[in-house]
């Protein structure tokens, strides 16, 4: 059974209609929710009935029947607090996919029921027939491209967990009580992608819950604009607890994205030797990465052969900071390509150096800081970059182990 296929249908004791389905009330259970009572709406602005499923005798009909015995005014009433509802807290929610790593939305819900009668909660459903099937146009499924084989985005229970709702109406049991566990058994990574595709309450919560070390792991792949969200709403306690997990350069990374009135906030409370690591490393991220390049790096002219790279190879290394990569310059020393030590090596004699370049260069420009730098270096792991004026002339180049360097002198 479908939850779609019951809400909003009649629900009668005999031949007496009594109202509509609207919801159902479930509670937790070891493996899956167990529905406790039918939310049933009356006519005529009348309060709702909570009815026991151990009173309802049948769902498979047309309407759904109640016992003969069933009275009226046992049941009137309300879901009260602490009480799981699946339209306020269920449907349309974002959920996480365990399995996928992934933020899905509740279409639907599918329910079964046991040998033992009772009414479970059994899988959810992600699909866009889920999503039909809640308003009745089911039949749209089979004939839109794109359709889906039977049973996609059915996903187990117990392969899904719920997320904090954005307004703030928790049902904590069920959203907290295993976040943390399943969390911890992700990859960071996964976790960084999971955090991101959700709303701006959900993601506090959610970060609050990682213990520290997986929390400062998954920080560091979060993009920058949500991390300055995080760290902006975590007390300072939990701040310093995550950033203390991280070297002091990982902390001046993301200290580096809020404003400094906040990271000035933190660094207070941080122990005094890391917080003075990471102001030194603070400072020095915004100087000017032209302080940092060197002239002595190997530039040859686009259509010098393979043969004669290699033969005058010794002479064009010496004395040089950069000796893996070649610049491939033309006359007026524009760059026009780049060219590793390995793959001059490896190439055909008679090649020229315009045929084995790489052409799509990562530089840095005359106003790119320290901190970018460090930041490319990061993101494509090359051993040295460029710099490059506005004419593409190539006036230096920042070498990998100088910036690294120059991060741990900061430390020192």
């Amino acid at each position: 059974i479908f939850f779609s296929e019951l809400q909003g249908k009649k629900v009668t004791r005999g031949r007496t209609r009594i109202g509509l389905l609207s919801d159902l009330v479930i509670i937790e259970t070891p493996r899956c929710p167990e529905v406790t009572h039918f939310v049933v709406s009356r006519p005529r602005g009348r309060s709702p009935l909570l009815i026991p499923w151990d009173r309802i005798l049948s769902v498979h009909g047309p309407s759904i029947e109640l016992v003969p015995d069933c009275a009226e005014e046992e049941c009137t009433g309300e879901p009260v607090q602490g009480q799981i509802t699946l339209i306020r807290y269920i449907l349309d929610k974002k959920v996480i996919d365990l399995e996928d790593h992934e933020i899905k939305v509740v279409r639907d819900l599918h329910l079964i029921i046991n040998m033992f009668n009772r009414l479970l909660v059994y899988e959810v459903d992600f699909s866009r027939a889920g999503r039909l099937r809640r308003y009745g146009l089911s039949w749209l499924s089979i004939i839109l491209p794109g359709g889906e084989e039977a049973g996609a985005g059915l996903v187990p229970w117990a392969d899904v967990q719920l997320l904090p709702s954005g307004e703030g109406e928790t049902p904590s049991r069920f959203s907290i009580r295993t976040l943390k566990e399943n969390l911890s058994r992700m990859h960071p990574v996964d976790i960084a992608e999971i955090i991101e595709d959700m709303d701006q309450d959900q993601r506090a919560v959610v970060f609050s819950e990682l213990d520290p070390e997986t929390a400062s792991d998954t920080l560091e792949e979060i993009a920058p604009p949500i991390q300055r969200e995080i760290v902006s709403v975590l007390t300072r306690e939990k701040a310093v607890e995550v950033l203390d997990e991280m070297t002091p350069g990982q902390a001046a990374d993301i200290l580096s994205v809020i404003s400094c009135a906040d990271a000035d906030a933190i660094l207070d409370v941080m122990r005094d030797e890391k917080a003075k690591k990471v102001r030194s490393i603070l400072e020095k991220s915004e100087d000017n990465i032209l302080n940092y390049t060197t002239s002595r790096f190997i530039m040859v002219p686009p259509d010098t052969r393979v043969r004669e790279v290699r033969d005058d190879y010794p002479r064009l290394g010496r004395d040089k900071d950069v000796i893996m990569y070649l610049y491939i310059v033309d006359d007026s020393d524009i760059l026009r390509g780049v060219v590793d030590i390995k793959e001059l090596l490896q190439a055909d004699d008679d090649a020229s150096m315009l045929e084995i370049m790489v052409d799509e260069i990562i530089v840095l420009n005359p106003e790119s800081t320290l901190k970018e730098a460090a930041g490319e270096f990061a993101r494509y792991d090359f051993r040295a970059l460029p710099v490059v004026d506005a004419d593409e002339k190539i006036i230096g180049v920042v070498p990998y182990r100088d910036i690294m360097t120059l991060r741990r002198n900061a430390l020192e």
